[in-house]
């Protein structure tokens, strides 16, 4: 005779099921107990069109690296005419792709074959989350299917893939302020502007621009650390919002809080990763800023971004040329200045921390 189990006895055990596989999985992977403060860096990849960087070299052998542009019949700006484009090296010979998935499939092709060697020997896969920063017109869907395509065989993060549309200066905090997840963070950003869907989006005349980029973090357990002493660490950005015609100001209350953040003293800034949207008298105002107040700062010397490839992939590139420019100097920083809306005004330092200073609230914005 078949006992009928009604539906409580079911749930109750739906639910035990669901427990043991929940205590299984936190026993496989802790869930860690992780520190608010920052992030430690490992390492970066950053591929422009100028060049490929893995390894740490000077602001000055950056500084000028932009490759050259050229036009794309196909690609015409809202005037009918050939937007600017200045692309990466996919392969000789063949022509471009310029559907925004087809093509950043394309980039992230290479780039996976570029940085296998180094991702086989460099990043602790067992420990590690590989964030997957979704490309601007791309549906996550067919990003994580183009992904798997292309991933590297005996490479899997065994934390597995996480999909994420935010940009850094959002993305930051929120990990920051959850003390679980993974010990280390993989994060992996393509962006292309050269395709069909993102010309209405670029002026006419700007350059529309490509980039792939990784920066392998390491998320900073509370107390003592010794082994991530002599990593730079990348804290949560600082957002300052203010009158169009304070610009002066503003820079020094950002560098006082940078200092509060992250114990790094502004004397030690030795070089700028700017988003190209300085001109005229803002210009004019940072080079007088930087004579006053950063005496180790050679403007001639900034690392500009002079084409668009869209917010989150711009962040990643300048977070990881800020790695490779900083660990080539010892006891340097790199500044990441971005502002692209005139009231608005962000970025961050990013160098070794002083372990004795304390930092201040993560996540903050400030209004003057």
């Amino acid at each position: 005779m078949t006992i009928r189990r009604c539906i409580y006895d079911r749930i109750s055990e739906r639910r035990l099921a669901e427990e043991e596989k929940q205590r299984l999985a936190d026993a496989a992977y802790p869930k860690g107990d992780f520190t608010s403060t920052c992030f430690s860096i490992v390492q970066s990849w950053v591929w422009l069109p100028g060049g490929s960087f893995e390894t740490p070299l000077p602001a000055g052998e950056l500084a000028n690296a932009h490759g050259d542009f050229s036009h794309d019949p196909r690609l015409l700006d809202s005037r009918g005419l050939r937007q600017p484009v200045r692309r990466l090296a996919t392969g000789a010979g063949a022509v471009a792709e310029v559907k925004a998935l087809d093509r950043c499939g394309r980039i992230l092709q290479v780039a996976l074959e570029k940085w296998a060697p180094a991702f086989r020997s460099a990043v602790d896969w067992p420990n590690t989350q590989v964030v997957l920063f979704i490309p601007d017109a791309v549906l996550a869907s067919d990003w994580y299917v183009r992904v798997l395509r292309h991933w590297p065989p005996g490479l899997l993060p065994q934390r597995g893939f996480e999909m994420q549309t935010q940009p850094p200066t959002q993305w930051v905090p929120e990990v920051l302020a959850n003390s679980a997840g993974a010990k280390f963070l993989l994060c992996l950003s393509v962006g292309t502007w050269a395709c069909i869907e993102q010309m209405a989006a670029c002026r006419p005349g700007e350059v529309a621009g490509e980039a792939a980029s990784a920066v392998l973090l390491r998320r900073q357990s509370k107390g003592p650390q010794p082994q991530t002493e002599s990593l730079l660490k990348l804290c949560a950005p600082i957002q300052l919002q203010h009158n169009v015609h304070a610009w002066t100001q503003i820079l020094e209350q950002l560098m006082a809080q940078f200092r509060e953040r992250t114990g790094i003293d502004p004397a030690r800034v030795s070089t700028l990763i700017s988003d190209g949207s300085l001109d005229g008298q803002r210009l004019s105002e940072l080079g007088q800023y930087v004579r006053d107040f950063l005496p180790q700062l050679n403007l001639q010397q900034q690392i500009s971004l002079d084409a668009r490839f869209g917010p989150v992939a711009e962040q990643w590139a300048q977070i990881g040329l800020a790695w490779l420019v900083a660990s080539a100097q010892p006891d340097c920083a790199a500044w990441i200045l971005q502002r692209t809306v005139p009231d608005q005004t962000q970025g961050w330092l990013i160098g070794r921390v002083n372990k004795d200073q304390q930092t201040g609230s993560l996540g903050s914005e400030f209004n003057h």
